[in-house]
């Protein structure tokens, strides 16, 4: 997203990679959710190769996918793979200068700018994932059926609904006179669960990230990478992605915070320098491109044989649920029971710690084939990201609802092939690009990028000055 770092002059490298990242992203969003419809519609199981039959005991019910759908879902899959990953080492890249102004080596001027930073990580990344969770909050109050239609297959496990944190057991409301504000406070129909829309959740996470990142930064880097690779596995073994509502978890922030920390310390001028001009000859760009078309057909024919669960997949990629709701797992044994054996507990977190590097490595592929230089309009777009991935949602789902899009996927024959391709890859692509041209910024700056200004924040005093914090008041 935006860079809170920035530099003098911008590197189009940089800005293409976030480009192609974003639209990857808006694809993502698009494939799911009609996805979603297709597999409601096909009453496709657990796991299931596409065409089998699901679980429903409607047997008239239609089934036949168009031939377009296993791809997509190929796509999707190697889509979320990335995506997020390298968005968030990107992320990282470009933290760099925070974590050098906290590092104990820090000059003074460095460090004189921390307060600058974290205003402008309220006012670029808080202000703006609050204002659009609220806005999402109103969005599914005032539409019921599209959020149902929207939310994502639970995993076919016991413990996704029992270990919600959320649930209140109505007899312990035994207070006299207070029944019915408690009921009113605690039925969701009377609030708005701000946790569960998910779209801006990344905000909040980089802001959190960031917000740890003075602490990684006083670490070696090797022992911080190392604790935050245990924190991505630990969040799947305990139920901490149940903790806030449904979509947005603390499972997918801190799941995904390694891929951030390894921006911070791994993708130095050195390395990444390397992979802007070293790896930008023809010859290894035609060979990333081989490995990430290899990699797509490895998806393709792994959904197809059943090597693959789409479903597993899918959700490792949110990092949302613990291990034992969609690892390992089938519609006939739910994980969490006796029938999830020692030996699944110790695979599933090794499974993430492979996931970590396989989508490094596949990421990296990807961005490889990355042009080097400045793309006219392009480049120019990668900088304005934060549009793209704040405005394509309710763009993207305003034009699939007003359309149509959503009741014919989840209804009789389903898409046709040209329908899903058109409205799952394309629509989405053409969505995000307009979302991030000059019009939109224009119209929507005060909306994703907030100015305050002196009204709400105090202007810097010198040392010494009244206003200013001493040594002696600072406990020194």
């Amino acid at each position: 997203l935006g860079e809170l770092d920035g530099v003098a002059s911008r590197d189009p490298f940089l800005d293409n990679c976030k480009f192609a990242l974003i639209l990857l992203i808006g694809i993502g969003h698009g494939l799911q959710w009609l996805l979603a419809q297709e597999d409601s519609r096909t009453a496709r199981g657990w796991c299931a190769i596409e065409g089998e039959v699901g679980n429903a005991g409607d047997s008239d019910a239609p089934r036949a996918s168009s031939w377009a759908v296993l791809p997509l879902r190929a796509l999707y899959i190697w889509s979320n793979a990335i995506a997020i990953p390298m968005f968030a080492m990107l992320s990282g890249r470009v933290s760099r200068s925070l974590a050098a102004s906290c590092a104990p080596e820090a000059s003074a001027e460095r460090r004189a700018s921390m307060p600058a930073r974290i205003k402008k990580t309220v006012e670029s990344l808080v202000v703006p994932f609050l204002t659009f969770q609220l806005l999402a909050c109103l969005v599914e109050a005032s539409s019921p059926a599209l959020a149902s239609a929207l939310a994502p297959r639970p995993p076919p496990s016991a413990t996704f609904a029992a270990n919600d944190g959320n649930a209140v057991d109505p007899q312990a409301l035994q207070f006299d006179g207070c029944e019915q504000v408690l009921s009113n406070v605690m039925n969701p129909s009377n609030t708005f669960n701000f946790w569960t829309p998910h779209l801006s959740w990344y905000l909040l996470a980089l802001a959190s990230w960031r917000g740890v990142l003075p602490a990684a930064a006083q670490m070696q880097p090797g022992a911080a990478l190392a604790l935050a690779l245990a924190l991505g596995v630990g969040v799947g073994i305990s139920n901490v992605g149940y903790s806030a509502g449904f979509f947005l978890k603390f499972g997918t922030m801190w799941g995904n915070f390694p891929y951030f920390l390894a921006g911070v310390f791994l993708c130095g001028d050195e390395t990444y320098f390397a992979m802007r001009d070293d790896w930008g000859t023809a010859g290894r760009r035609a060979g990333a491109a081989a490995a990430t078309a290899a990699t797509l057909t490895a998806c393709f024919f792994g959904l197809r044989s059943g090597a693959m669960c789409f479903d597993a997949w899918q959700w490792e990629a949110w990092k949302s649920a613990p291990y034992g709701d969609y690892l390992f797992v089938d519609a006939e044994t739910p994980s969490g029971t006796s029938e999830w054996h020692l030996w699944e507990s110790v695979a599933a977190p090794l499974f993430r710690l492979a996931t970590y590097f396989g989508s490094v490595a596949v990421g990296a592929c990807f961005l490889a084939i990355v042009p080097r230089g400045e793309i006219p309009v392009v480049s120019k777009m990668g900088a304005r990201t934060m549009y793209g991935y704040l405005l394509h949602a309710p763009v993207l789902l305003a034009v699939l609802a007003s359309a149509g899009t959503f009741a014919k996927a989840g209804s009789g024959p389903g898409l046709s092939a040209a329908a899903f391709i058109a409205a799952g890859a394309l629509l989405p692509v053409a969505v995000t690009v307009a979302c991030m041209t000059a019009p939109a910024v224009w119209a929507f700056r005060w909306l994703c990028e907030p100015e305050f200004g002196s009204w709400l924040w105090r202007e810097a005093t010198e040392p010494g000055t009244p206003g200013s914090v001493t040594s002696q008041e600072s406990g020194k």
